[in-house]
């Protein structure tokens, strides 16, 4: 069996990667630079949480790496080789938490992705981004809106607490509702409209 390419190896394909430690609030934890996150993250074009071999290939092409870029990655992070190197995969190799990796890729990337168009919105930006990491994570694992709804909901509730509810609609629409105070967000994202608004308690 072929030994796994070490991380100093891999590193040398990705230092120059390196950005300064994103500045955190007195409350949140100090999350080094770490060239590999900002890897996974530049790799990670869609913002899905998988790196696939098809945008390995990509950044391999645009950074001038040889072949063994690709292999050398999946060697030292595709844990259950199926091809797809998760950043719950990515995480563990690293030793690092997954909260404190999704919390760097939101310092390091910002504010919304262009792709989102705001149409209402009563909710803090930071909170704004988790919804939307969560929006496409769910649009990755499934088709079916019924499934991606489900999906969505289920994780705005285990990281905020219940009731969250999530309508997903293409085309025209209309909607009358009531929500926690700076808990509603309505965006589109491709060719689907997410309605996102949190249920007051009884």
């Amino acid at each position: 069996m072929e030994a796994k390419p070490d991380l100093a190896s891999v590193y040398r394909h990705t230092h120059h990667l390196r950005s300064p430690p994103p500045t955190a609030k007195p409350d949140e934890p100090v999350i080094e630079a770490n060239p590999f996150l900002d890897a996974f993250i530049a790799i990670d074009e869609d913002g899905s949480e998988t790196i696939t071999v098809e945008e390995l290939r990509n950044y391999m092409k645009k950074n001038n790496f040889q072949e063994s870029f690709i292999k050398k990655w999946l060697k030292m992070f595709d844990l259950n080789s199926d091809g797809v190197i998760s950043l719950d995969e990515f995480c563990e190799v690293l030793g690092l938490q997954m909260k404190n990796a999704r919390m760097y890729r939101r310092k390091v990337q910002g504010g919304l992705p262009a792709e989102v168009t705001v149409i209402s919105s009563s909710m803090a930006e930071w909170m704004q981004v988790i919804i939307v990491e969560s929006v496409r994570r769910a649009s990755g694992r499934f088709r079916d809106e019924r499934d991606i709804s489900n999906d969505i909901k289920q994780h705005l509730d285990a990281e905020f607490g219940k009731l969250w509810q999530v309508v997903i609609v293409m085309g025209q629409y209309f909607a009358s509702y009531s929500h926690e105070p700076e808990m509603s967000f309505f965006f589109k994202l491709g060719n689907r409209v997410y309605l996102i608004w949190k249920t007051p308690p009884p």
